[in-house]
């Protein structure tokens, strides 16, 4: 087996995990809106890396569960990437609730910050199967 394959597999996998974790911990953060878009770009980076990373972890022929474990961490991305993706689709929704949010003080008026998201979602999809049903 080629070392220097391996060693590059691995960077590759390295940089792959260093990208996801980033996404993830920056998907727990409460970011203000355009922000809020940063760990679902940073899931599509990853599944650009992580692909490359599988076909060379393979083509290299490393041994071990990097295969499993590398597969497991495209699912969570592309999920997390899709999840992003919703985001912003219905950007103005979740702008409003983030400037909500932002001056929200107390729970009742978190409480109505989430009312009013969950009330706009609504009327958006409302609005989409409408839309949906006439075309």
């Amino acid at each position: 087996m080629d070392e220097a394959a391996q060693a590059n597999a691995l960077r590759w996998v390295r940089v792959f995990g260093l990208t996801l974790v980033v996404a993830l911990g920056l998907g727990l953060l409460t970011l203000p809106w355009p922000w809020l878009l940063l760990p679902g770009l940073l899931c599509v980076a990853a599944l650009a890396v992580g692909i490359v990373a599988l076909v060379k972890v393979r083509a290299a022929k490393v041994r071990g569960s990097v295969t499993p474990v590398l597969i497991v961490g495209l699912v969570l991305a592309a999920f997390m990437g899709l999840a992003a993706s919703g985001q912003a689709v219905l950007w103005r929704e979740y702008g409003a609730y983030s400037e909500c949010m932002a001056g929200a003080i107390t729970t009742q008026a978190k409480d109505s910050c989430v009312a009013q998201l969950e009330h706009s979602l609504d009327e958006r999809m409302r609005q989409v199967l409408e839309g949906a049903r006439q075309g």
